[in-house]
């Protein structure tokens, strides 16, 4: 199990996330936003907790993602 954790993003990561949402290859794209989602929740943020830090990354209802420790 993990210790408590507070998770959240940078304002570069915000950017960076949302500057990819706008303009990566969507296929459920629907004017210039990705949506098929009722409630608006097209994009997941995904807070891993690991031995040596929190991955963070990003994923479209379409399946792509955006790692964020690779960038």
């Amino acid at each position: 199990m993990f210790a408590q954790k507070d998770f959240s993003l940078t304002d570069e990561e915000y950017s960076l996330i949302k500057e990819w949402a706008d303009n990566h290859d969507c296929t459920c794209r629907v004017g210039n936003r990705p949506s098929l989602s009722c409630c608006g929740g097209e994009i997941s943020i995904i807070f891993t907790p690991t031995t040596i830090g929190i991955a963070k990354s990003a994923e479209c209802i379409c399946g792509s993602k955006l790692d964020l420790e690779s960038i």
